[in-house]
């Protein structure tokens, strides 16, 4: 049975992560794909046909080698280029939504049941509840963590020309995405307002284990990126370097084959970014471990009751 209350530092927020796949890596997947693969399809179908012809406008070499002026592009097909671009900026957030929640709610239930297979009804179930709640996240993200994020590296920016401007730049992003990641589990899992989980967020990322969240979160974002690079790097060389050798039809070619491999990173960043939400729930039950000591207690009664 997989520990979710319990006291970690660096090093346990990392292998917790691992050990939680080595378990549930089946079910976790599996459930994941099924919740969420209709969604992720109609997506990569609208995603294909912009990138083609994206790519294929941008390689274009038939206009007497002189190239092709992209921005031709979008003011020859304006109707249908921003159309598209609408229908797949509305599906990207719906299917936020439901990847966002996805994590949380299966960690929520590892911890009421103890449980490893769950069925995808029961996770999507859930999900539909939340629903309101991540509506809400979102909508109110826009107005609060979206522009502390920029005014952040516009200051850090003005001090680049100092070392804590670069210090400040490099801890933007992965303080940004444990803050954020810490309020949504807060405000996800507990009856209290929105400005209320920020500051409960807050707490959590700088706690006397500041560190060890901001460590292990961005040495779980390099190994995910790693994973992403040297599945879609190595295909997408090849296109490249096939493509310039052959000149004929390159536009098409590269239209279509690098459409193809950016679709295969963008489902890989969705998937493997639940890895990071996990990582994230980890620092959230762990930072419960240490006021309420769940697990603690949990113990003890366990050692009453063998007793009697």
């Amino acid at each position: 049975m997989f520990q979710i209350y319990k006291q970690r530092d660096f090093s346990a927020f990392i292998s917790d992560t691992i050990a939680f796949f080595k378990i549930y890596w089946k079910n976790f997947l599996g459930n994941y794909i099924i919740i969420t693969g209709g969604f992720l399809a109609l997506l990569c179908v609208f995603y294909f046909f912009i990138f083609r012809d994206l790519f294929a406008a941008l390689f274009n070499t038939t206009n007497d080698g002189i190239g092709y002026d992209i921005s031709y592009y979008f003011t020859d097909n304006p109707v249908l280029f921003f159309s598209m671009l609408a229908v797949v900026i509305v599906l990207s957030i719906l299917f936020s939504i439901f990847s966002a929640a996805y994590p949380v709610v299966y960690l929520k239930l590892v911890e009421e049941t103890g449980g490893k297979d769950f069925a995808a009804s029961e996770i999507f179930e859930r999900i539909k509840r939340f629903l309101p709640r991540i509506i809400r996240f979102g909508l109110y993200s826009l107005i609060t963590f979206l522009p502390l994020i920029i005014v952040a590296a516009v200051f850090a920016s003005v001090l680049i020309l100092l070392v804590v401007g670069v210090f400040i730049l490099i801890l933007l992003i992965p303080v940004a995405t444990v803050w954020i990641a810490q309020t949504f589990y807060v405000y996800m899992l507990n009856d209290i307002s929105f400005t209320d989980a920020m500051k409960q967020g807050w707490k959590i990322l700088f706690s006397k284990k500041f560190w060890h969240i901001i460590g292990s979160a961005v040495v779980i974002y390099f190994i995910l990126n790693i994973l992403q690079g040297m599945v879609t790097m190595i295909p997408y060389m090849i296109v490249i370097f096939s493509t310039l050798a052959s000149r004929e039809q390159l536009n098409a070619e590269v239209g279509i084959y690098t459409s193809i491999l950016y679709i295969v990173s963008i489902v890989l960043s969705y998937i493997l970014s639940t890895t990071l939400a996990v990582n994230q729930g980890l620092v959230y039950y762990s930072s419960l471990e240490q006021t309420t000591h769940t697990q603690a207690l949990s113990e003890i009664d366990l050692i009453g009751q063998n007793v009697e």
